[in-house]
């Protein structure tokens, strides 16, 4: 049996064990010209090297070992409908107060006495990682302001979604119907490998929200739009407001400001919409195609 037949029948572990592979194979080859990036951009660079090398490249060889036809496997062969990325948009506006309230609880978690040294390596983390955020924020101009939406809008977005929605979610799923414990299992495993703790409650929510887009409508291109409007947002708000935190969306719903009762409207409305656009827009379309089917 050929060494591709072979993994395509596989298990979940060796599957698991191959995209991990490819992964650190990505590392080592990027490795190689971070040696030499340098200068200002020397970040933004990294970020796009990372981006290819450890998510994109790596996600595409495995869905071609997986399943063959990588695009068809990743569930990229068909485009998103303009209503359906619409839908993310509002869904993005709507839960911006509810995620904000989310964003300051997690922010205040405190560990007991006993584990005071985890705590203080985890605010280490939380303060590197608000560093490196910074440091990509500081956008001089029109074209720098279109790198930066590159490197952590389009290319992280496609890259973390076609691993860990487009394999990781899948295989772990496979032929069952475990997809409420693949999709939670994936966003545990995105919001932990970032390393943030007092980030990870509200990035649990929204890989599992990237997950269920995956679930309901089998396409991934909706997942790497959500994910990619999520990040390119950061950048837009950096740009048009010169980096002053004070005029962002950042305070509302929360408890410091005037508009903290904002959280539980946006809580409501937001459940009322997933419910809506479930119903009526992701799911829809596949159920009809499903009763065409069967009428054929």
């Amino acid at each position: 049996m050929k060494i591709t037949e072979y993994i395509r029948h596989s298990s979940v572990g060796v599957k698991l064990i191959v995209l991990l592979i490819l992964i650190l194979c990505g590392v080592f080859v990027i490795s190689i010209p971070m040696l030499f990036v340098q200068g200002e951009y020397a970040l933004l660079t990294g970020m796009y090297l990372q981006n290819i090398g450890m998510f994109i490249l790596p996600a595409w060889f495995a869905a071609m070992l997986f399943w063959g036809n990588a695009g068809r496997g990743l569930r990229l062969n068909k485009a998103p409908r303009l209503l359906e990325l619409l839908c993310i948009v509002i869904l993005y506006f709507v839960a911006t107060p509810m995620f904000n309230r989310l964003v300051e609880w997690n922010e205040s978690i405190n560990l007991p006495e006993a584990f005071a040294s985890i705590e203080a390596w985890m605010r280490q983390q939380e303060e590197a990682a608000a560093t490196v955020t910074e440091q990509l924020m500081q956008i001089h101009s029109l074209p720098h302001f279109l790198a930066v939406v590159l490197g952590i809008g389009v290319l992280t977005g496609m890259g973390e979604e076609m691993v860990f929605r487009g394999i990781l979610q899948q295989v772990v799923q496979g032929e069952s119907r475990r997809a409420h414990v693949a999709v939670w299992t994936c966003a545990f495993l995105f919001s932990a490998i970032h390393l943030q703790f007092y980030g990870f409650f509200p990035r649990l929510l929204l890989g599992a929200f990237f997950g269920y887009l995956l679930v309901w409508s089998g396409n991934l291109w909706l997942p790497i739009f959500g994910h990619l409007f999520n990040n390119s947002m950061v950048a837009c708000i950096a740009y048009f407001t010169n980096n002053n935190s004070h005029n962002t969306l950042e305070a509302l719903g929360t408890t410091q400001s005037s508009t903290a009762w904002l959280a539980w409207v946006s809580l409501v409305a937001t459940a009322l919409l997933l419910y809506l656009f479930y119903k009526k827009v992701f799911t829809a379309p596949r159920l009809f195609k499903g009763i065409s089917s069967d009428e054929r």
